[in-house]
């Protein structure tokens, strides 16, 4: 009896023993279950074709597609992942895509396509497929973008890789080698691979493992000791052939030095030469002529030939501000159609060639915040234009700030030859208190902060020529915050008509003085040839392409001697 529960015992130890034998082995032996294909692509979607860039499988809201062998991509997947310059007007049916020196525009199904309004002609059309997105040939798209793309007719996969990046490569270096959905052995297999096949290469992990895609368009995870030397592969950017620079920077002695001429009426441009006595040192003048005048993109225009004969006859450049007078309702109207935008463009050419303008400053203010993609849109569209004729262009920014972000500085900084900050009106006409124009806190702020979207070489820094005069009137206990603008020598005589004792205030590098009159209290933070110095002193110290003034008759005349001593020696 104590023999068979001895043999009994022995009999299940050796069982118990196989048993966690058999599962060590087990837990020990790699997996080699096939991934299906949706654990291998998380985004994949049956009949599309699955997208991989680079190393990701992306989303996509519309599907790449094959027409007649020609591959088309949705304009939304180029923006996002090649190139964000092509603009799709859906409601006109029109795609336009900008370069530096290059406005392309594009209807559907017409193979005659616009390169800065020369037509030229496609080998195959843009197309939408019976959707709202428009769908450009990925050969088109190649001719710009430093992309290659490759199919995989079998999977349905499309890999585009982005050829200006440096990449690493390597071969299988054994017999049987395997992808794998994570950096475990335990986990499914996604491509069984043999010697020489090539992956690219894109992580190192510890552990020993790498990310790596296959040929056939397949990523994940292998064991490092799997494959061979990994190799740098550097781009070959020969294909695409680089953009000219158009340089319209008008040579000028020293910093450049701009000033603007507001200019309400016609007649206004006959007093030119006495807004010109006692100044010095001036580089530009730029009037303010032109204006969009309705919602069907007419222009407005009260140019003067005989202004600009006389002006250059005295050596400065002109360069006229095209302006949208505030108006929202119309900035969007025109800004947001495609048809309109090159309306505009084509008036504001024709204006420059018929006064025989050096150059265009684009001064757009209150536009919407969801019109801010339309503005930029339009500043590159015009730009190439403008350039193309010579024209050196500019445009008009505020401080940074959050309300101004949609101005898209640094995208409009890319393409134009200025970026001009209007670093005034920190307190307005319509402020609710007195304050500075411009003290120097809020300048140097308004400028650091350009500087950290725009290159300095592109950015003059706006001065006011101007002062307010703040007037308050307490009644029932509420302040009553009223200002008028003054030029600096009849806002110098104001305090000195009231015996007004300026002090100088460090703070803001401004004199600041008050008086009461009438129980009314007045109060002023003078701009002068001084608080001038202090701000022209901040162009300097960052090394900005120079400075702009508004608006020319308001300066003392030792403002320009400043001007002069700054930007000139």
């Amino acid at each position: 009896m104590r023999k068979s529960v001895k043999v009994v015992m022995v009999l299940m130890l050796i069982a118990l023993i196989g048993f966690f034998a058999y599962h060590y082995i087990i837990d020990m032996l790699p997996n080699f279950e096939q991934a299906n294909i949706e654990e291998i692509l998380p985004k994949y979607q049956k009949g599309r074709i699955s997208v991989i860039v680079e190393d990701r499988n992306i989303e996509t809201d519309y599907s790449p597609e094959f027409v007649d062998e020609v591959l088309y991509l949705p304009v939304n997947l180029i923006n996002e992942y090649i190139d964000p310059y092509y603009y799709w007007d859906e409601k006109e049916v029109t795609l336009t895509y900008t370069t530096k020196n290059k406005v392309i525009r594009m209807k559907n199904d017409d193979l005659t396509y616009f390169v800065n309004n020369e037509p030229l002609q496609l080998d195959m059309p843009i197309k939408t497929f019976k959707t709202d997105m428009a769908y450009v040939p990925v050969d088109f798209i190649m001719q710009f973008s430093h992309i290659q793309s490759e199919y995989n007719k079998d999977l349905n996969i499309l890999t585009i890789d982005y050829v200006d990046n440096k990449y690493q490569t390597s071969n299988v270096a054994k017999e049987k080698a395997y992808i794998r959905i994570d950096t475990s052995e335990k986990s499914k297999v996604v491509e069984k691979l043999s010697t020489n096949d090539q992956l690219r290469v894109y992580e190192q992990i510890p552990d020993g493992w790498v990310k790596v895609r296959s040929k056939s368009g397949l990523i994940g995870y292998m064991k490092r000791n799997d494959l061979g030397a990994i190799k740098d592969i550097y781009p070959n950017l020969e294909k695409l052939q680089e953009e000219p620079e158009y340089n319209n920077n008008k040579n000028v002695e020293g910093l450049i030095n701009i000033a603007w001429d507001n200019i309400g009426h016609i007649d206004a441009n006959n007093y030119i030469k006495d807004r010109l006595e006692g100044v010095k040192g001036l580089d530009v003048i730029s009037p303010t002529w032109f204006s969009i005048k309705n919602s069907e993109g007419d222009i407005s225009n009260i140019g003067s030939n005989e202004y600009v004969k006389y002006v250059k006859s005295q050596g400065y450049q002109v360069w006229a501000l095209f302006k949208n007078e505030f108006n929202k309702k119309i900035t969007h109207d025109v800004l947001s159609s495609t048809e309109k935008r090159e309306k505009v463009i084509k008036q504001i050419l024709a204006l420059a060639s018929i006064y025989n303008l050096d150059g265009i400053n684009i001064d757009f203010e209150n536009v919407a915040k969801e019109d801010g993609v339309y503005f930029v849109q339009f500043i590159r569209e015009i730009t190439p234009y403008l350039k193309e004729q010579g024209l050196v262009v500019s445009v008009d920014t505020y401080v940074p700030s959050a309300w101004t972000a949609h101005y898209n500085r640094t995208e409009i900084g890319k393409v134009v030859d200025y970026v001009i900050i209007m670093a005034y009106d920190e307190h307005w006409s319509t402020s609710e208190e007195s304050g500075s124009v411009a003290s120097i806190g809020f300048v140097e702020n308004g400028l650091l902060d350009t500087l950290k979207e725009v290159q300095k070489e592109k950015v003059i820094l706006g001065l006011p020529y101007y002062t307010r005069l703040w007037r308050e009137e307490e009644t029932d206990g509420i302040v009553n915050v009223t200002s008028k603008a003054y030029s600096m020598d009849r806002a110098r005589k104001k305090m000195d008509d009231n015996d007004v004792e300026l002090v100088w205030n460090d703070d803001v590098k401004q004199y600041y003085g008050d008086y009461k009159e009438d129980n009314i209290v007045y109060k002023m933070w003078l701009e002068d040839e001084r608080s001038i110095e202090e701000k022209v002193k901040l162009a300097i110290d960052n090394e900005i392409a120079g400075v702009s003034g508004w608006t020319i008759g308001l300066a003392k005349d030792k403002v320009w001697d400043v001007l002069v001593d700054y930007l000139k020696k």
